[in-house]
Parts: C-alpha cells; structure tokens; sequence
C-alpha cells in the first residue's frame, strides 16, 4: 500500500498545492513512527 500512496499522492499534488503541504507532514510523522518502532 505504501507504494502505490505516492503515485496517488503526485496526482492530487499536481491539482492541489495544500496537499503538498499536508503529505509532507504526514510523511514525516511516518518517519517518526517507524524510527520508534
């Protein structure tokens, strides 16, 4: 599943800006939970 997230992801970055904004943050609290992990 996480492989096909970041081509739905660069869709929607291309339409909406804000998404861009949020995925990243969301990525990052991904990288967090998986460095605790």
């Amino acid at each position: 599943m996480k492989q096909g997230l970041p081509l739905r992801v660069s869709q929607h970055l291309a339409l909406t800006p804000q998404l861009q904004q949020s995925i990243r943050l969301l990525q990052l609290s991904t990288l967090e939970l998986s460095q605790e992990v």
